[in-house]
């Protein structure tokens, strides 16, 4: 039974993953890249489907469409919102925001998408389900074992990419704004002192680092620079914060040298 169920939620998280990039594409008229791991997987919800599947099979199982879609909307919008909260704590990033949504909470969650996650929801439990539950019970045991653990390897491999790819990203900023808050100083020294001629050439390459920032920072991870660079891009609010971090430390080294002259 618990393969049925590793295979069932590594399942519904690649369904919402698509469901993501096509929602995009309805809303944005582009493909997005979705989600947070580097996989075709949106693990949110994987988990969400499996809970609810779990819930009202084992706990409330005299459910409606009604209740089956309250449930969804408000579990939904608690674990999105947690989620996000988390996300944004241990990374200082987003991957969604819904701040120019409508009765949005914190840009975190709205009630537009809560809704849509509540029809989800049904369509789950009463679309889906019925259909694709047997039919991963109907493998045989012993290759869904095999199926479910292989799955299991492949998110753990994947997960700890990400968060190995995520760290370093943030350590490499914060360690780019120390050394050059330490050796400020020296810097605006040097590139103010007209007799080494470094001035202006010094104040046009900062412009250009300043307009091509990123690279400072996406520098290759070795064999999974390509892997590294497709995680990055998923962040919404990565990419910008970030890049503006660098930016803003870029600035204030032009702004000292304005002020020296």
């Amino acid at each position: 039974m618990v393969s049925t169920y590793v295979i069932y939620f590594m399942l519904m998280s690649v369904l919402g993953y698509f469901y993501e990039c096509l929602a995009m594409i309805l809303w944005a008229g582009k493909w997005d890249n979705r989600g947070f791991l580097y996989g075709p997987v949106i693990p949110i919800y994987g988990g969400c489907a499996l809970f609810g599947t779990l819930f009202l099979t084992y706990v409330y199982t005299d459910h409606t469409p009604l209740s089956v879609f309250l449930i969804a909307v408000f579990f939904s919008a608690i674990v999105e919102y947690l989620v996000h909260y988390l996300l944004e704590k241990f990374f200082n990033a987003y991957w969604w925001d819904y701040s120019k949504s409508p009765l949005n909470i914190n840009g975190r969650i709205c009630l537009p998408a809560s809704i849509g996650f509540g029809i989800a929801g049904i369509i789950i439990i009463y679309v889906i389900n019925p259909y694709l539950l047997p039919l991963i019970e109907a493998i045989p045991q012993v290759p869904r074992d095999i199926i479910s653990i292989i799955l299991v390897m492949l998110f753990t491999a994947d997960f700890t990419l990400t968060i190995c790819v995520l760290s370093t990203f943030i350590a490499r900023v914060e360690n780019l704004e120390n050394n050059i808050n330490e050796h400020m100083d020296v810097i605006v020294g040097n590139v103010t002192d007209e007799s080494k001629g470094l001035n202006t050439y010094f104040y046009n390459a900062v412009d250009k680092i300043e307009s091509g920032g990123r690279k400072l920072i996406y520098k290759p991870f070795g064999i999974f620079s390509g892997a590294a660079r497709a995680i990055l891009s998923k962040v919404k609010g990565f990419r910008g914060n970030e890049n503006s971090r660098i930016n803003r430390i870029l600035r204030a080294i032009k702004n000292r040298i304005r002020h020296e002259r």
